[in-house]
């Protein structure tokens, strides 16, 4: 599925808890931004740098708070 950069943005926009019904799913073990960076792309798909970028830094804000 290919986000549109307007897409993109929306998803960003809202909060992390419209995402969870109850209990959040077990996170992926990731330690780096860069290792965030490649499961975003790996599940994400093609994405510009920008979307991607976008992308890892909200999952990080929200859910893992890696160092960068």
């Amino acid at each position: 599925m290919r986000l549109h950069s307007s897409n993109l943005m929306a998803l960003l926009n809202m909060a992390p808890s419209a995402f969870a019904g109850g209990e959040l799913p077990q996170l992926p073990k990731i330690k780096s931004i860069a290792a965030l960076r490649e499961e975003v792309s790996r599940h994400f798909g093609k994405l510009s740098n920008q979307e991607l970028d976008a992308l890892a830094a909200w999952f990080n804000r929200n859910f893992f708070r890696l160092e960068r």
